[in-house]
Order: structure tokens, then sequence, then C-alpha cells
């Protein structure tokens, strides 16, 4: 039986949405001695996922998926719901923002097999989501801020999550020949099997 594209497409957003949270609670586990508070750590492994996810999935299913996949991790996480669906929302949205940039500044979409590309959207993505969390805390949740030196934090440790994430990715993709595939799970519209 052969699955429909919408059908697909949810399949992959429960499935990588787990995948983020797992992500998140080993990344927590593995590099608790890195964490400089529950929200920022020197190394932060799930931000390769939300960009990967973005870029395989397409931006609107790649939204979902990351903001699904951080609604088990709410209760980890310290202040009221509202803050924690919001800190989920800025989540979902950098990565999406990130590419909207990368889009608009190289007049290009990007390429998934040609990894300049994806450590260009990588840095955008740390740079954006260090930024975007930290504008949400300073309206909502001043009690996040710590001191001036959070931000850089934040954003050498997306980037050198994703980085090292990207590179994997890409290598693994040009091993094992998945572009095409890829390439077709990424299309946000169905296409004509023929």
């Amino acid at each position: 039986m052969r699955l429909g594209f919408y059908q697909e497409k949810v399949l992959w957003v429960i499935v990588c949405a787990a995948l983020f949270s797992l992500t998140h609670l080993a990344n927590a586990w593995l590099f608790q001695f890195l964490s400089v508070s529950p929200n920022i750590s020197w190394i932060y492994l799930p931000a390769f996922l939300r960009v990967i996810y973005l870029l395989v999935l397409g931006p609107w299913w790649g939204f979902a998926t990351i903001f699904l996949g951080s609604l088990p991790l709410l209760g980890t996480l310290e202040g009221s719901l509202s803050q924690a669906l919001l800190n989920a929302l800025c989540s979902a949205l950098s990565p999406v923002l990130a590419l909207g940039l990368f889009k608009l500044l190289k007049q290009r979409d990007l390429l998934l097999n040609r990894l300049s590309d994806l450590i260009e959207l990588c840095l955008l993505y740390a740079l954006l989501n260090a930024v975007v969390h930290h504008l949400s805390w300073a309206l909502q949740q001043p009690d996040q801020l710590f001191n001036v030196t959070q931000l850089p934090i934040m954003v050498v440790g997306d980037l050198l999550g994703a980085v090292v994430g990207a590179y994997l990715f890409s290598l693994l993709i040009r091993r094992l020949g998945l572009y095409k595939k890829l390439e077709r799970l990424s299309q946000t519209k169905p296409t004509d099997p023929s």
C-alpha cells in the first residue's frame, strides 16, 4: 500500500517530532556540563534537526514538526505554559526566517547537496534563533536573561550543533545518493507521478 502525499508528510512529521524531542533530552543529558541554563548550551545538536526538517519537509511542514516536537518538552522547561509555548514558537519560527533570509540574500534556492549553502543557512539560523529567543525573553520572560554573554553562547551552541549535523548530513546524502529522494520529499505540493 502506497501512502498519499499528505499521509506521507504527516507520518514524517510525527516521526521527526518524536526524534526532535528525544534528541533534545539526549543533548541535555550528554552535554549537561556545558549547559548555561535549561535553554542554552555550548553544544545544541537539535539545532541541526531544526534546519534539516525545514529543508527536507519544506518550510511549513518543518515548522509544524519543530513546534510539535517542542510540545512534549514543555514540562521540562521553567516558567508558565504560555512562556513554554512561546519558546516552542520561537524554535519553529527561527529556521523559517533563516531560510527566507538566505533566499533573499542569495537570490536563489538553497541546494541540499552544497555544503557551503548548508553552513551559511546554519549560521543565519544560529544568529536568528538566538535573537528571536532573546527578544521573546526580554518581552515575556526577563528572568530567562542572565547576562550579556548568554546570546553569543546560544549562537555558538546552535552553530556547533547545526554545522556538525549539516556536515554529516551532506556527506550522507552524497554517499548514499539520497539527493533525489530528499528533493521529492521537500516538495510542498504533490506532483504528477508520470
